[in-house]
Formats: C-alpha cells, sequence, structure tokens
C-alpha cells in the first residue's frame, strides 16, 4: 500500500497553526472533512465562491471596449449588478483619479459675454442682435 494514500494528492496547511499533517475526518455536507494533528482544527474542502477570474476579466474588457454593463452581463451569463461591482473593483484598483496640477482657468460669465461679442463684431455680425447689445444667441448663456 503506498504512503499518504488515505491523505489528499497536496497538503494543504492548517489555517490555524500552519501545520501540513492532517487525517480525514468524515464527512460535512457531503464533503470530506480533515483535521489538524497538531491543533485539532477542523476543515473541509469547498470549492471557491463568486465567478472565475477569467470570466471576470472579461467583462470588465468589453465593458472598457465599449460594450454597455447589461450586455456584458447577458453574453457572459451573470447579472448586471456584478459587472458594475467588477468595473468598479477595477477601476479602484487601476485607474485612479488623476492628482489636481493646481492649476485652474476660471472664466467669470462677464468675460465669455464679452469674448462672444468680439467674435460677433469681427465677423460683421454686430447688427444682428438685439437692441439692448447682447451678443447674438449661440447656444450658450442666459435667455
Amino acid at each position: 500500500m503506498q504512503e499518504g494514500l488515505g491523505r489528499r494528492a497536496m497538503a494543504a496547511r492548517c489555517k490555524r497553526c500552519g501545520s501540513e499533517e492532517q487525517v480525514k475526518n468524515g464527512f460535512m455536507k457531503g464533503l470530506q472533512r480533515y483535521r489538524c494533528k497538531v491543533c485539532g482544527l477542523n476543515v473541509t474542502e469547498t470549492p471557491p465562491r463568486g465567478m472565475p477570474l477569467h470570466i471576470r476579466l472579461t467583462a470588465v474588457l468589453l465593458y472598457v471596449s465599449g460594450l454597455s454593463m447589461n450586455r456584458t452581463a447577458k453574453l457572459l451569463g451573470v447579472s448586471t449588478p456584478s459587472v458594475m461591482t467588477w468595473i468598479e473593483q477595477f477601476a479602484k484598483v487601476y485607474a485612479q483619479k488623476p492628482k489636481p496640477d493646481g492649476r485652474a482657468v476660471v472664466v467669470e460669465l462677464d468675460e465669455m459675454w464679452r469674448s462672444l461679442k468680439k467674435v460677433q463684431q469681427a465677423l460683421g455680425l454686430d447688427g444682428l442682435g438685439s437692441r439692448s447689445g447682447t451678443a447674438l444667441r449661440l447656444g450658450v448663456g442666459p435667455s
């Protein structure tokens, strides 16, 4: 009989003491249970939870490539909130917000209207505005 036949193929370390000396100790919910010989901790090998890493990376890549979250979720067979969580986790680690340079350009509304007025005059459109002297409406500014 081979040595270690009754033990796991790859000896796992005990979570409490770090020992590799473990023996089988029955079943728990249909899964093999092991007991550490050194500290007596019972451990059941359970499969990892959640989606595999390659599915999560695929979701992030599809989203970054321009596919919507809903479509990405439908293609991969997962929920949209899961895709959103994976994208947020990715962004938190790899896409930090840039730090401000300390430079800020502040343009007052009055300055903007004056520059629009100058453009209007340069184009020869100064007679097209209203008689109150406001600049020609270009889709910006107050009514």
